[in-house]
């Protein structure tokens, strides 16, 4: 098998893998609201303290509301490890929580197979060290992240890393577009036929709207401190809340 052979094979594989989660997610009747939570990146204390204060405002009912993480949990920030073992926990309690593939993700298992070397030019060294002397967790680890699904969607919002080509389904984008589009999506008035919800390229620690209406939620957490979810209700209102900040329309 060729490496091309190999890399269609792998994108056919998570595109199977996130279809039955959008299948076995959409089956779910008892979703009150949809909570999202952008880049991460190894932002432990801010992570938790986020889920903290959506839970206090009463914003986010774990096992009754949907939580959708973007992707990107390693690299840069100070402990990717406990990120991940964190959201794995939450699936693991509540089951309606979904996490998506990020570039940073994909980076580290390309570096693993071999396949490229961009990961240690991003930010692996806070990785690195998150993990050392925990061998078994990011073996573990690893292997959660090959099986992350590239995107999700519901009746009116579709979620993914980094953005979309609007003009093509969703079945027929591909995992380069889905994991590091900026600027040919962020930049494009055409309409999706769903709101796009996105991170990858961070506003000044604050969400922003495209042109075409689509939001992303990637603050710069890292860089700015402060990690932000978008909440989306019943009845289609959407609300923010920041991990050092109050809930606001």
């Amino acid at each position: 098998m060729n490496k091309q052979t190999a890399v269609n094979k792998q994108q056919s594989n998570l595109l199977r893998k996130q279809a039955a989660v959008n299948k076995r997610q959409s089956e779910e009747v008892n979703v009150m609201r949809t909570v999202v939570i952008g880049d991460v990146h190894g932002c432990y204390r801010e992570l938790k303290r986020l889920v903290s204060r959506l839970e206090e405002d009463k914003a986010y009912e774990p096992g009754r509301d949907r939580l959708i993480f973007l992707g990107d949990y390693i690299d840069r920030g100070e402990n990717p490890r406990r990120v991940i073992r964190f959201i794995r926990d939450l699936q693991e309690r509540y089951g309606n929580v979904i996490a998506l593939m990020g570039n940073h993700e994909d980076m580290l298992l390309e570096w693993l197979d071999g396949e490229g070397r961009s990961w240690e030019y991003n930010g692996c060294e806070a990785t690195i060290r998150s993990y050392k002397g925990y061998m078994a967790d990011f073996q573990d680890d690893c292997r959660w992240m090959r099986d992350l699904p590239l995107y999700y969607e519901d009746d009116h919002y579709i979620y993914v890393h980094a953005g979309i080509d609007p003009e093509i389904p969703m079945e027929e984008q591909d995992k380069e577009t889905l994991l590091w589009i900026r600027d040919e999506f962020i930049d494009n008035p055409v309409k999706a036929e769903k709101v796009v919800v996105f991170g990858h390229t961070p506003g000044y620690g604050q969400p922003y709207q495209t042109p075409a209406g689509n939001i992303c939620l990637d603050v710069g957490c890292v860089f700015y401190g402060s990690l932000t979810a978008m909440v989306i209700g019943e009845d289609g209102e959407k609300t923010f809340c920041g991990s050092q900040g109050a809930l606001s329309g």
